[in-house]
Order: C-alpha cells, then structure tokens, then sequence
C-alpha cells in the first residue's frame, strides 16, 4: 500500500513532542504511527548496557559520540522495519535536527538515517524565542544546565539553535534530492497554529491544500486582528491554511525599539508575554541587539518558506497603507507561479504592484471587494490552482 514518512524536526524545546501528542489527541490511531526516535534510542541502549535519559542524553551523546551514533542508527533501522511491516498509510517520525552544546552538538539524524527513511515531508516544528526561554525556566532539568540563572538563557542562543536545526535539514535533504530521494518540501510549522491545521496538513492536505496567509502584521488597532482571525477561520474551512502569525518573534524586536526610543541609556528591556500578557521577562538590551538581525532574516526566510510550499495566498489587506512584507509575498508567490487572491476593500485605489500581483488568480479578477466572494471563488477555482 502507499505509506508516507513525515519527518517533524526542529531546534531543541520547542514544543514540538507536547504539540504533536496534544493534536493527535482523539485522532483515529488506524491511519497513522508515531515514532519518537529518542524512545527507541533508550530501548536501544537499554538493551547495550546504556542507560540513557532525558537528562544525560547530551552528555552521553558529546562524550561518547561513536556509541550514541551506532544506537541512534538502530533506533532508525528498527523504526524503517516497523513501516514497511506497517498497514497504516501515515508514519510521523519525531527527533531533533541538530543541537549544538557546550564544545559540542548533538546529530539528531545523518545522511543515511534519512536516506533509510525516505521522507516524503519534512516539517520543521517552531515556536517563538521567548516561550522557548519560558520553557527552559519552568524544566528544572534544563534550568539547571544554565545555573538557574534566567540571564544566562541568551535569545542568541535560542535564535542560532533554531538557524543550526533549520540549516541542518536543509543541507541533508538537498543531499537527499542529488541521491534520487524525492522530498515534496520543507515546510517551517509554528506551534501557534491550532491543532486543527496541523491535522489538515499532516492528513488532508489533498483534499485541503495549503494555502498562505498573508496580511499587513503590526500597527494595528485590536479590531484588525479579530478582523484578520475571523477570515482565518473562515478560508480554514476549505483550506489548509498557513499563518505567519504563528510564529510571532516580531513583538519582541517592537517592543525592543520602543523602550530605546523612549530612553536611549535603558539597559534592560521589560516585554509581557504575547499570550498572556502578565508575565513580564527583563531582558538584557545587548542580547536583543545581537539576536534582533538574526530574527528579522529568519523572518522574511520563513514567510517565503510558507509562500513556497503553497499552491494559493491569500491577501487581507484590510489597510490602506502598502504593506513592504505583503508587496514582497505576493512578488514570491508569482515567481513561484502561485494562484494570489487580493481582498482590498478600500475606494482608493492599491499600489500598481499590489494590483498587478493580486491578478494572478484565474478569475483574473484585479482584487476582491468582499472577502466572503474571494474565499468562494478559490473554492470554484481550487482545482485550477491546485495543478497548476
């Protein structure tokens, strides 16, 4: 029978096993098997002599790298027979990409643990800077490995965890491609989707194909945002639909040019948690500095990662004012020769380019007026698009 691999990635504590195990909750286990690797990296070194945990994992994995790499090849090997024993048509394969420690770093796959497997998808699972910093606070075990110290949780830190892990998949899969293996795309998840749209992803994206959202993202007053939200829900419906909102380290760069603005001498900076809006991190100025041009690069390459893996966007463009990060989605999208709807409900009339742009759909229709007419019109026109 078909069987697809997906393989979910990503960077140390950013959720991903708690985000996966919580979305899976109530899903029908008859389609699918989940295989965390780290499960069967202990059972591996259980059956060797080695006891392995959660909490010498790193260690063992510096200090004796040529043992850690021999388990970690037979926990791929035992998971590769167990899908080809399988009858089940998904197979979700969870392990960290690359962790760098100490004078060290952990692989969490080689060329050859991936050639084994064969991907069909790689989903690279995300989460915000500083819910990863709040994550290591609250794990006494991680807390620990940085003195129980917030100050020494750097965002440098936690930003180029997240550039190796990233790099680290991308350099092996194009690897993959030269040796024949096919991997459909890369796709950079953020955990602030709800768990309904990883499940259209991960199982119906046939039937739901993804598509972008993009949408003018700072600057405006509460009423835009619920705005934006309620059209989400809506195209979620037909759609599985991808939002850069989803993984959102912008706030923290914003509120970083606020305070300076303000008090050109400030030394730490107090940002509230974007979720809950009561928990208030200090923040040392230099580490923003330092993490803040790494942050806007992984911004631009993760919208574009999303615009890329898409075969439709979206434009709400619910404001008048052009929006720079919009114009430059929309000039990816049609470079990549994806269908683009523009709601644009404003007399006056868009930029050129925002207008050019947003005809690249094939009711080549300049923009929409209603946004309910736009999300039924990529419904009637999704076969279109979608082979194209």
């Amino acid at each position: 029978m078909e069987r697809e691999v997906i393989l979910l990635t990503g960077p140390p504590l950013n959720g991903r096993d708690e985000y996966i195990t919580q979305a899976l909750t109530g899903v029908d286990d008859k389609e699918y098997n989940y295989y965390h690797v780290f499960d069967y990296i202990k059972e591996v070194g259980k059956e060797r002599g080695v006891k392995i945990t959660r909490k010498n994992v790193l260690d063992f994995a510096i200090s004796h790298q040529d043992i850690m790499n021999e388990i970690r090849d037979e926990a791929f090997e035992r998971i590769r027979r167990e899908i080809d024993k399988s009858n089940k048509r998904f197979h979700l394969v969870s392990t960290p990409s690359l962790f760098r420690w100490g004078s060290g770093s952990v692989i969490g796959f080689t060329l050859s643990n991936l050639k084994l497997l064969k991907p069909d998808r790689v989903i690279i699972v995300l989460d915000d800077v500083l819910s990863v910093r709040r994550r290591i606070i609250n794990d006494p075990e991680w807390f620990e490995r940085f003195g129980m110290d917030p100050d020494n949780i750097k965002l440098t830190t936690l930003v180029m965890w997240r550039e190796d892990a990233i790099n680290h998949v991308k350099t092996l899969v194009h690897e993959l491609k030269k040796e024949g293996i096919n991997v459909r795309y890369i796709l950079q998840f953020g955990i602030r989707h709800p768990p309904e749209v990883f499940l259209d992803l991960i199982f119906r994206e046939k039937e739901k194909p993804l598509v972008y959202l993009s949408y003018p993202m700072t600057g405006h007053e509460e009423e835009y945002y619920y705005r934006v939200r309620d059209f989400y829900n809506k195209l979620s419906q037909h759609f599985t639909v991808l939002d850069p909102g989803a993984l959102d380290d912008w706030w923290v760069v914003a509120e970083y040019d606020n305070q300076v603005n303000r008090n050109p001498e400030i030394k730490k900076i107090r940002i509230k948690h974007l979720l809950d809006g009561d928990v208030v991190e200090e923040l040392d100025r230099e580490d923003i500095e330092q993490a803040t041009d790494i942050l806007r690069r992984q911004l631009v390459e993760r919208d574009f990662n999303l615009v890329n893996v898409s075969k439709a966007i979206a434009v709400y463009h619910y404001a008048e004012g052009v929006s720079a990060g919009v114009i430059s989605e929309m000039a990816e999208a049609y470079r990549t020769f994806a269908a683009i709807y523009l709601y644009y409900p404003f007399k006056r009339r868009p930029s050129p380019f925002m207008e050019f742009y947003g005809m690249q759909n094939p009711s080549r229709r300049t923009m929409f007026k209603d946004e309910d007419e736009m999300i039924r019109a990529m419904v009637e026109e999704k076969e279109y698009w979608t082979k194209a």
